[in-house]
This record gives structure tokens, sequence and C-alpha cells, in this order.
């Protein structure tokens, strides 16, 4: 094959996947603390913080996940052939997710349709890690890479980590939207539910604020989107340690 000049930015690309699953982890630690608190206005305030960093991180992959896109200069006879579809694809749901959130953050909108668009991703991920994972690429060689593994266990972190974001954006917005002194219950009714004024105290009673507690549902729902967020932090860790070695000492 003719030469073609090409910029192997793999190590960055996994390097702004790292950043963007120790931003997110922390974000959703930060508001489940301030859920816990019953402090809705400081969880808008972290929420909103997170978008910056979220948007920039979002903006740069989404340029390399294009870039890889439309310069890919491999063929299959190279045995390169579809690593544009298997990375660049990915870089880009990973990065217009970073992006949408961000601009909700900053918005102060609804997480929901983030959280869905998120769903989506982590859904197509998912199936691009497993056949990326279990394609035969050669007579008893499967992976797409030489670290099917570590590839498997990123896209697989990322793509639990899209699929919880859901519901955990759910639980967010419903609490946001139902202020009060207990944790809203569920309701399908479609009448707006007022914030409940909490009684005054009798006389002689103690003006102690008593303890703001959260159904065990809730933690078992949300508690599952910085788990596996910070699994993929992980994941990214190592695969870096993986490839990065490689890719600076032979450079494509």
């Amino acid at each position: 094959m003719a030469f073609v000049s090409f910029i192997d930015d793999l190590g960055f690309v996994v390097a702004l996947i790292l950043a963007g699953a120790v931003v997110m982890t922390y974000t959703a630690i930060r508001a489940f603390w301030h859920l816990l608190r019953n402090d809705p206005t400081r969880l808008r305030a972290g929420i909103r913080a997170s978008a910056a960093p979220a948007g920039i991180i979002g903006i740069a992959a989404l340029a390399i996940g294009i870039f890889i896109e439309y310069t890919w200069p491999f063929l299959l006879s190279d045995g390169l052939g579809s690593y544009n579809i298997f990375f660049g694809d990915v870089t880009c749901f990973f990065a217009l997710v970073m992006i949408v959130y961000a601009i909700v953050a900053y918005q102060g909108l609804k997480l929901e349709y983030a959280g869905l668009f998120a769903f989506v991703a982590g859904i197509i991920t998912a199936w691009y890690g497993y056949w990326g994972y279990t394609t035969l690429v050669a007579p008893g060689e499967l992976g797409l890479t030489k670290d099917p593994l570590e590839t498997f266990l990123l896209y697989g972190a990322y793509a639990a980590a899209g699929v919880f974001a859901l519901p955990a954006s759910l639980v967010v917005d419903w609490w946001l939207e139902h202020p009060g002194p207990t944790f809203p219950k569920l309701s399908f009714s479609r009448t707006p539910v007022t914030e409940e004024v909490p009684e005054a105290p009798a006389a002689g009673a103690g003006s102690e604020k008593p303890h703001y507690r959260v159904p065990y549902w809730v933690y078992l729902v949300t508690v599952w989107f910085p788990v596996f967020m910070f699994l993929a932090a992980i994941a990214a860790w190592f695969y870096i340690g993986d490839i990065l070695p490689a890719h600076l000492t032979s450079p494509p």
C-alpha cells in the first residue's frame, strides 16, 4: 500500500474517555451526596459546574471521532479496514453523549433525555464491544485489536454506565421536581404534586431538623451509574497502559 499520512490518536481518545469517566463519576457521587442531604440548590449547582469539563471533553472527542471516520487510510487488505468503524463510531457516540449532557446541565434542563440518549448509546456500545471481541479476524484469532479483553471491558463498562444513566437521571429529575421534607413517593398521576408544608412543631417541642430518609430503592437504582463509570475509568487506565508503549515506539 502506498504511504498515507496518518496520525494515530488512539491514546488521546482513551485519555479523553478516562477523563470523561472521572468527571461523570465525581459528579454522580456529589449529586447523590446532595440528594442524601436534601439540598437541591447545591445539587443543581454541582451539575451545572460539571457542564464545562464535560462539554470540552465532548467537543475534543467529537473532533477526533470525525477525523477518524473521514481520514482512515487503511484498507481491509491491510487488516485494519474496519477500525474506523470500531473506534470512530463509538468515539462519536461518547462525544455526543457528553455534549448533550453538558448542554442539559448548563441550561438546568431535565436530565431525562440526556439519560435516554446515554441509554441508547450504551446499548450500541455493548454491541460494538461484543462483535469487536468475538469477531474472527484470522484462524484461531478473535478480536479486532491486539488487546481484545481490555477493549471488551472498556466498552462493556461504558455500555453499562450508559444504560444505568437513564434510571439515575429519572430519579434525580423526580426528586428535583418534588421538593419537600421527605423523599417524594412515586406516582403516575398527571396531577402536579405540590410541595408539602411541614407542620409547625408543638409547643415545647425541639426544633431539631428531622433526618431526611431516602428509600432503599433509590440506592439500588442510582448506585450502578457511578459504579460502572468508575469501572470504565479503571478499564481506560489499564487500556492506556497496554497501548501507549506500542503506539509511542511505532506510531503510524
